[in-house]
């Protein structure tokens, strides 16, 4: 019986011990794999924080740069146009580049035009400074934003159309270091503003923005999808929105026409344009609205006959 005992002991151990064995193995090999599981996790997150990282780095930044070089009061239209932007953009960060801002003596064209008071064309130079350098969305002071830009910040930049594939210079966006922002400031280079014959450079930024960036690139207007679709980092193209995406009225009758995309309108309250200079296409809008297009439109051509021919028969006279 003890020797049975005995024998029947042995036997329980060993079955013990190939028990504990094999749970030894087990929980290495689970250990093993939660090891692996682990690093594998880890490996991932790293490459998920360093591609979001890289996204973020990449993404155009929630700033809104604008100009006011006079120090005057805002006008009633762009005190309006200015409050409108933290209602619709309420976390994006504002700023305000103006003679404390920027160093004007830092470019002959800004000091020029600062000296003249030709606040526009003095920023004309800082706006394309300012999104180039520390990126983010340019606005000029009378643009009234409609919706937020949050679905185009994911892109290397934005600019749209004023009509007729020109570009619309009074709003765009883009991350720091966009060549086609440096080919545009490479105009500035030792330009001065005042001509020898004492008359001012006045040509406008959306001639100039077309101008160079045309040196190195096609400018494709295209729909919104087209341009999500595309490679915007290639260099031989521009994409630009059509116009009804930031710039949805008409410059010369004044009409609203907004439509589904638009994300802003640009109201050419021209500020920077003596009473003189805009009283008649203010004047020819207001017109327009109480008669419509149409018949100003015809009045005006009438008129610009009569003048020519008018002119032409003086020159006939003896």
């Amino acid at each position: 019986m003890a020797g049975f005992q005995s024998t029947h002991e042995r036997h329980r151990q060993k079955q013990e011990s190939a028990l504990f064995r094999f749970l030894g193995k087990f929980k290495v090999r689970q250990l093993r794999r939660r090891t692996f599981g682990q690093r594998i996790g880890r490996d991932l997150h790293e490459r998920f924080v360093r591609f979001h990282k890289k996204i973020r780095r990449e993404m155009i930044p929630k700033k809104i740069h604008y100009c006011w070089l006079s120090g005057d009061p805002f006008p009633e239209l762009i005190a309006k146009c200015i409050s409108g932007w933290s209602e619709k953009l309420p976390d994006y960060e504002f700023v305000l580049w103006d003679a404390n801002r920027f160093n004007i003596q830092n470019n002959l064209w800004v000091k020029q035009a600062f000296e003249a008071k030709k606040y526009a064309f003095a920023a004309d130079f800082i706006r394309l400074y300012a999104v180039y350098t520390q990126g983010g969305i340019y606005l000029d002071t009378d643009i009234e934003v409609v919706k937020p830009f949050d679905d185009l910040l994911r892109l290397p930049y934005f600019i749209g159309s004023e009509g007729h594939s020109n570009i619309e210079a009074g709003i765009f966006g883009a991350e720091a270091g966009q060549t086609w922002l440096g080919d545009c400031l490479k105009y500035y280079d030792n330009r001065e503003f005042i001509k020898p014959d004492g008359t001012f450079d006045i040509l406008t930024l959306p001639r100039i923005m077309n101008q160079q960036i045309e040196q190195n690139r096609e400018i494709v207007e295209a729909s919104k999808t087209e341009i999500f679709a595309s490679d915007l980092r290639d260099e031989s193209k521009l994409f630009i929105f059509p116009k009804d995406f930031f710039c949805a009225k008409d410059h010369g009758t004044g009409i609203v026409e907004k439509t589904e995309n638009t994300y802003a309108i640009h109201h050419f309250a021209m500020s920077w344009v003596g009473a003189k200079t805009t009283f008649l296409p203010n004047l020819k809008r207001k017109l327009m609205a109480v008669f419509g297009v149409g018949f100003v439109s015809s009045v005006i051509t009438v008129l610009g006959l009569k003048a020519i021919r008018d002119a032409i028969a003086k020159k006939k006279a003896p």
